[in-house]
């Protein structure tokens, strides 16, 4: 089974870098034509399962991806963006003593609201072996859409990397997939930051 792990296309905080989580910002319109060309790229995957994020910027790219399939869009709370709680809407230029998100996650505090690391590998654990791991047999091509933090917790524990290589790749490009296997239920990394169209 292929799982292909798409970040939603842009929003306007996306441009700014403005620290978005779950606050519930649509996409703009790079970011709808972003959602459209992948859906283009992607025409000739048989993709047969599509799994969202609930947040509207995720669900707006996976609408993009299953126009005219005949797949439904079906919503997982386990791939929701990590949470900043009092940090989102603000920019985190601002907040220097909060730079350790990226810089230094073994040492990052969450604020008020906020969802430490330990939280979201939790989250990733549950996705991959409750939700990920029994679809294989039932389908060959599944579509998660999520957002960034999400996916890298994802990969982290794919690979089984320490918490201060959580950012290690590069940034994942709007609307670019990381592509996952499954395998007798083992899970291995293809790919990261594809894009199609």
């Amino acid at each position: 089974m292929y799982i292909y792990l798409m970040r939603h296309g842009e929003t306007d905080w996306n441009i700014v870098r403005r620290m978005q989580g779950r606050a519930d910002i649509p996409l703009n319109p790079t970011g709808l034509r972003q959602a459209r060309q992948a859906a283009g790229g992607m025409r000739e995957i048989p993709i047969d399962h599509i799994l969202t994020s609930p947040l509207r910027r995720a669900r707006q790219t996976a609408q993009a991806v299953a126009a005219g399939r005949g797949v439904p869009v079906l919503v997982e709370e386990l791939l929701q963006e990590m949470a900043f709680g009092e940090l989102e809407g603000k920019l985190l230029k601002d907040f220097p003593e909060y730079q350790c998100i990226f810089t230094d996650p073994e040492h990052y505090l969450p604020l008020s609201g906020g969802e430490s690391y330990a939280e979201l590998d939790a989250r990733c654990k549950r996705l991959l072996e409750e939700v990920l791991r029994p679809l294989e047999g039932r389908y060959h091509h599944v579509l998660l859409c999520s957002h960034g933090a999400t996916i890298k917790g994802v990969v982290r524990r794919v690979l089984e990397r320490p918490l201060r290589d959580f950012w290690l790749d590069p940034p994942q490009p709007n609307c670019s997939c990381t592509v996952l296997e499954c395998r007798d239920g083992v899970f291995t990394l293809l790919e990261q930051g594809r894009r199609y169209g």
